[in-house]
């Protein structure tokens, strides 16, 4: 059961979810390749193939950095609420009422609206809050305006 079904309040339920977009892996991943690339010429150094090793290790935590980020991000419309939540080491959420949001952004770069990811930014009455690379975030964003004219 994950953070946002154990913590719904009375007669809450849960509109739209979302994650982070699998495009958070692409830096792993491209440095996954240069090192794959780069090994043969590691090995000929000789300084180098001594710490072969950290390079390895170095590609193995940035993985599972971004695994864990992967993972442990959550974002939810509910029909009281909207609720954001990710990041494993450095935790970062958001609970705003529905009735207390003012604004909800999107941005997205070319490549966003290709893969369909993008920036969401709640502004709820001062309170600016935003969070990068969300899945299908005009969907998050039209579910989000639909239940606040609905609750208006």
């Amino acid at each position: 059961m994950s953070y946002m079904d154990r913590n719904l309040m009375p007669d809450e339920k849960i509109l739209f979810r979302t994650k982070k977009h699998k495009i958070i892996f692409f830096y792993p991943l491209l440095l996954t390749l240069v090192l794959i690339f780069t090994y043969p010429h590691i090995q000929q150094n000789f300084i180098l193939m001594k710490f072969s090793w950290v390079f390895i290790l170095a590609v193995f935590i940035f993985w599972g950095y971004v695994w864990l980020e992967y993972v442990t991000s959550e974002f939810a419309v509910t029909n009281k609420r909207v609720m954001m939540r990710e990041g494993f080491f450095v935790r970062h959420s958001n609970e705003t009422r529905l009735s207390a949001i003012a604004r909800v952004n999107v941005d997205q770069s070319l490549l966003g609206q290709l893969l369909n990811f993008g920036t969401v930014s709640i502004n709820a009455f001062g309170a600016f809050d935003v969070f990068p690379l969300i899945a299908s975030p005009l969907k998050f964003q039209k579910f989000v305006n639909v239940e606040s004219d609905r609750q208006g």
